[in-house]
């Protein structure tokens, strides 16, 4: 497990192949024709009904496109990086890795209090987990390849 933390090519495969998969789902609905499925019609939370004129006005592409972009910097950096990375890069990975596990698993804890409290609308609901948990593991990526690159 160790060699493969301090490949930095197996990390631009799997951030690559993770965002890729979450690319695709937004890219495919995105492509739905009729989006009306994704309205939140219950006036009592203000958020989610911000958080559905968003995903209604298109604003998901936008975050996939940014988070893409973010992964392509990620992979660039990771494929100059001509050596392996050593044991303490490998650590530095380890504990990036747990905080993106530790930020999902809260995430997801969050996420199932929500749907307990109100089961409606679980399609907007679960699509904003996505966008954090993309997120999340994306930049705690960034940040690794950004903080091994000084050091």
């Amino acid at each position: 497990m160790k060699r493969l933390l301090k490949s930095p090519t197996v990390n631009a495969v799997c951030i690559s192949l993770f965002s890729a998969f979450y690319w695709f789902l937004f890219a495919l609905q995105a492509g739905t024709a009729d989006y009306e499925w994704l309205k939140y019609y219950d006036g009592s939370s203000p958020f989610w009904a911000l958080w559905s004129n968003l995903i209604l006005d298109g604003l998901l592409m936008n975050i996939a496109y940014v988070l893409i972009g973010v992964t392509i910097l990620v992979v660039v950096l990771l494929i100059i990086r001509r050596r392996p990375y050593d044991e303490y890069h490998a650590a530095i990975l380890t504990n990036c890795l747990i905080v993106a596990i530790i930020l999902t698993l809260i995430a997801i804890a969050i996420f199932y209090w929500i749907v307990l409290s109100e089961p409606f609308w679980i399609a907007g609901k679960f699509t904003l987990f996505i966008v954090i948990h993309w997120t999340t593991v994306v930049f705690a990526n960034l940040t690794y390849v950004l903080l091994c690159r000084w050091r």
